[in-house]
């Protein structure tokens, strides 16, 4: 009996989640450079919980949900921009040659749908060709093949049939997979949630503020071109200026087998000490810890040296900002299809909407002066 009533409590969804939410943002079109779609998608969520919505002139969305008199500004950042590709080149034959945005491997291209967008805005939908095992020396087998060997397959006898599509060098090529809430309804599949579940953090936090009095300006930021170094977190926070400035973002999830970085799904807030691009104010940390124990939320830390975040760029802006990065673990991102868990993102939008109503000035410098 306690078997049983132990399954039946890991089956139950954990949290208020807006399941539509995450799948219209995961769904959008939104490569390096040509995120429009996702941010309009962002604006759309964001409409009615925010007095202002503003973009800087890279793209990246900028929502305000003002404070009472001249408060603190305190940001939250998630990129929305996702791993993908633009068209390099139409074949005689019809095939498309891609050119990567962001880091993507070869070895998980293989037999994949993609889209691509036209300037006109058509979509045409290919596959990434895979070569069949017969007769293939095994030497050629075993070898992962690189971007440039690889093209996609959209159906079509030439060169002549693709251009008449609309295709172009240049054009945007996405990565197609369907949102899917798993088995396990706690396990939620989709593409770009590296780094959509940043967005929609941000944007629940100002959500679950509505009609509340705060001491700060509270901003949901939609930060472009990420992927390709962290540009849309610079214009952004340059434009916000925040006094405080964190970043959401995915980390590697190690509950796989051989994994040895990252953490695990479903731990609850992920306060990341340090990554390749920043450190963060350890202050903030400490404070993020007491809140987690006081709201009663669990936590882990996660230091993460193999990437950056937007953080990297946000806390050198002007004479630097107070900054730290939040994670969520997710299986599998820079790939077509990911997987998180709504412990982690019910507990982060429960944890920093909650410090978003407690900032005020004696917390800015309170976290300033731990580095002074």
């Amino acid at each position: 009996m306690a078997e049983k009533k132990e399954k039946e409590r890991i089956l139950e969804p954990y949290g208020d989640v807006d399941l539509q939410m995450m799948e219209d943002f995961c769904q959008a079109k939104g490569v390096s450079g040509q995120e429009k779609e996702a941010s309009r998608v962002m604006k759309r969520y964001l409409e009615g919980y925010v007095d202002t919505i503003e973009y800087d002139n890279l793209g990246s969305i900028i929502g305000c949900k003002k404070g009472e008199g001249e408060g603190p500004k305190v940001a939250f950042f998630g990129h929305l921009d996702e791993v993908g590709f633009y068209v390099i080149k139409i074949e005689e034959e019809g095939y498309i040659r891609l050119s990567k945005a962001g880091g993507m491997w070869g070895h998980v291209l293989l037999a994949q749908e993609v889209m691509i967008t036209t300037r006109e805005g058509k979509e045409i939908i290919g596959m990434i060709s895979a070569p069949a095992p017969h007769g293939m020396p095994e030497e050629v087998a075993k070898r992962v093949k690189d971007l440039d060997e690889l093209f996609v397959d959209i159906g079509v006898c030439d060169k002549q049939e693709a251009e008449a599509l609309g295709i172009r060098k240049g054009d945007m090529v996405t990565p197609v997979a369907a949102f899917r809430v798993m088995s396990n309804p706690n396990y939620l599949m989709a593409k770009a949630w590296d780094d959509r579940i940043g967005g929609i953090i941000a944007t629940d936090i100002v959500r679950h503020l509505k009609g509340e009095k705060l001491k700060a300006d509270v901003y949901a930021v939609g930060s472009v071109q990420e992927e390709v170094g962290l540009r849309g977190a610079k214009t952004a926070a340059y434009a916000v200026s925040p006094d405080i400035g964190i970043a959401l973002d995915v980390t590697l999830a190690n509950d796989v087998p051989d994994s040895k970085f990252g953490e695990p799904l479903g731990s609850g807030v992920t306060l990341t000490i340090m990554d390749g691009s920043a450190i963060a104010n350890r202050e903030l940390v400490y404070y993020m810890e007491d809140l987690c124990k006081e709201l009663g939320i669990t936590y882990i830390h996660d230091i993460f040296l193999r990437g950056g975040t937007d953080s990297g760029e946000i806390h050198t802006t002007k004479n630097g900002i107070v900054n730290m990065t939040i994670s969520i673990p997710a299986r599998s991102i820079h790939s077509h299809r990911g997987i998180i868990h709504r412990k982690d993102y019910a507990d982060t939008v429960k944890l920093l909407t909650e410090f978003a109503r407690r900032v005020d000035w004696d917390l800015v410098y309170k976290f300033r002066a731990s580095n002074i």
